[in-house]
C-alpha cells in the first residue's frame, strides 16, 4: 500500500512523511523534490520559464509512474488536487490522506518562504487563503483528514498510522 499526503504548502507533507516512512518501513519520495532532480532545476524556475500548466503535467506524469510502487509514502505538492486526475490516480495507488492545518498557522510558517511561486507576491496572505480556500473541497476528498494544528510531526504520523 502506497500513502499519499495532501495538504497546502505548510502543512507538513515532507516533514511527516518523512515520519511515517520510516516507522512504516516504507521508500518516501517527496514530489517536489522528484520533479526538481528530473528538470534540473527549482520548482521556482520551472513556474517561471515553463509555467504553472508544465509543471502540473509533470505532477500528472509522475503520479502515472507511481502506479506502479508499492510500500511508498508520498508527499505531494500542494496543488496536486486541481486535476481531477490526480485524485483519481492517487486513489487508485494507494490511500490519500489530508493533512488539514489552519490558515494561521500555514501563514506563520510560510512567511519567509522565497521559494513558493505562487505566494511571490506582494498580497502573499491574501493570495493564500483564496487558494486554501478553493482547493479545500478538493482536499477533503481524502480517504483520510488528519488535523494537525499545534501537534508535531511524530503526533501526526501517529494519528495516521491510528487511521489507515
Amino acid at each position: 500500500m502506497n500513502i499519499f499526503l495532501i495538504g497546502f504548502m505548510g502543512a507538513g507533507k515532507t516533514t511527516v512523511g518523512k515520519q511515517l516512512a520510516r516507522r512504516l518501513g516504507y521508500h518516501f519520495l517527496d514530489m517536489d523534490e522528484f520533479i526538481e532532480s528530473e528538470q534540473g532545476c527549482s520548482i521556482s524556475d520551472i513556474f517561471k520559464y515553463m509555467g504553472e500548466e508544465y509543471f502540473r503535467n509533470q505532477e500528472t506524469q509522475l503520479l502515472q509512474r507511481l502506479s506502479n510502487v508499492q510500500n511508498t509514502v508520498v508527499s505531494t505538492g500542494g496543488g496536486i488536487v486541481t486535476r481531477d486526475e490526480n485524485l483519481r490516480l492517487m486513489k487508485s495507488a494507494g490511500k490519500v490522506i489530508y493533512l488539514q492545518t489552519p490558515l494561521t498557522e500555514l501563514s506563520n510558517r510560510l512567511k519567509f518562504d522565497n521559494k513558493r511561486p505562487l505566494l511571490q507576491a506582494d498580497d502573499a496572505e491574501v493570495r493564500m487563503k483564496n487558494l486554501l480556500e478553493t482547493r479545500q473541497p478538493l482536499y477533503e476528498q481524502a480517504d483520510y483528514i488528519i488535523k494537525t494544528e499545534g501537534l508535531s510531526s511524530y503526533a501526526v504520523a501517529s494519528l495516521i498510522l491510528k487511521s489507515i
